[in-house]
């Protein structure tokens, strides 16, 4: 498969000489030789090009510039800078370009780059190839197209697609979501980190154009998943359905609760996703109690110990809860049932609340072992 680029440059043998590089490659191709940039920005989306060598050292537009304005139309495509100044190198990097070459262009440097261009490319045509969706943020951020994981390179883009994506439909303002995540940055730079990941997003998900959008308005940006395997959007959605005493739900929000397991996004470190675990744990366990309640109307103490695992899970700190799932092991008399629960809530409430098991709760641990001696 040939690899279709653009080359913009205001020098013309500058433009020949980069031709005759990707020439010799043989698996890349120019479609296009620009030394007005503005007419590359015309053009492009007609070319699509997969890869565009640009020389940020132009008068009309400088490279930097003009890269942005293309990744605008076409965000899957990368940029390789072509440059005679080393300190834009940096610069180059934080806009998401696969790669920079410096003037005057070495020839085993030149295939490094083009060898680089080649694997970049062949993973996203199997990625194309094999585009089902996954997204996982109960205990960690795992996304992954087909059987491909993706590979973020930078932890900001990661954060901004999670925090998006917690706020999956809505519109949320540049300021609002720059305070949110880079508090302490001086406005510009974090503005740039901003529109850097934005760009990164965009294009791991160049080839999911139908299953994800990020729009942008007055200042506003909205992310919208239509088709993915998502824990988190499928949580919502089951909560959203729920209705007391909607049996047809039960057996979702039970589910919705064993995913949920670890928490929100909790290895992942973020301050701001802490809102939205206690959240959907305070909801998740609202709705838990509602179906314990029925399944005790019902009789089914079966169904009530599952509940009640599941809960405990959720809020291991309460009391309540811990008292009645403990009393509910005795009862059968399931010796390895209380103990295992009782030593798990001891290791929790040490590790993570700095406590100890209730008086109440060690009296009922306490009565079972009595009566079985």
């Amino acid at each position: 498969m040939m690899i279709k680029c653009i080359i913009v440059d205001d020098e013309w043998y500058n433009l020949e000489e980069i031709s005759k590089l990707v020439a010799k490659t043989g698996f890349m191709s120019v479609e296009g030789k620009y030394q007005n940039p503005v007419r590359a920005l015309e053009e492009v989306t007609v070319i699509s090009p997969q890869v565009a060598f640009i020389d940020i050292g132009m008068l009309e537009m400088d490279g930097i510039t003009l890269a942005e304005k293309l990744m605008e139309k076409e965000p899957s495509m990368r940029i390789v800078f072509i440059t005679a100044w080393d300190q834009y190198a940096i610069q180059a990097f934080d806009l998401n370009a696969l790669d920079y070459v410096m003037k005057p262009i070495k020839l085993e440097r030149f295939q490094r780059m083009a060898a680089k261009i080649q694997k970049e490319v062949q993973l996203k045509v199997s990625l194309q190839s094999s585009s089902d969706l996954k997204i996982k943020c109960f205990d960690q951020l795992e996304v992954s197209i087909g059987d491909n994981p993706v590979k973020w390179e930078r932890a900001k883009a990661e954060e901004l697609f999670a925090y998006l994506l917690m706020n999956h439909g809505r519109y949320i303002h540049k300021d609002t979501i720059i305070q949110d995540l880079w508090p302490g940055y001086e406005y510009a730079k974090a503005l740039a980190i901003l529109q850097t990941s934005i760009c990164k997003i965009r294009s791991v998900f160049s080839r999911n154009k139908r299953e994800v959008t990020l729009n942008f308005n007055r200042g506003k940006y909205c992310l919208s998943i239509s088709r993915a395997e998502c824990d988190y959007l499928e949580a919502e959605k089951v909560l959203s359905q729920y209705k007391t005493g909607d049996k047809a739900v039960y057996e979702a929000v039970e589910k919705a609760c064993k995913q949920f397991a670890g928490g929100f996004l909790p290895r992942q470190g973020y301050v701001w996703s802490l809102e939205k675990d206690e959240e959907l744990r305070r909801r998740l366990a609202l709705s838990l109690k509602e179906i314990m309640a029925a399944y005790l109307i019902e009789g089914n103490n079966v169904k009530v110990l599952r509940v009640l695992k599941l809960l405990a899970g959720l809020e291991p700190y309460d009391e309540e809860i811990n008292c009645r799932l403990l009393a509910l092991l005795a009862d059968q008399g399931d010796y390895r049932g209380v103990t295992n629960h009782y030593q798990w809530l001891t290791r929790i409430l040490r590790e993570e609340y700095g406590t100890v098991p209730s008086a109440q709760i060690i009296g009922v641990v306490n009565s079972f072992y009595d009566q079985i001696k």
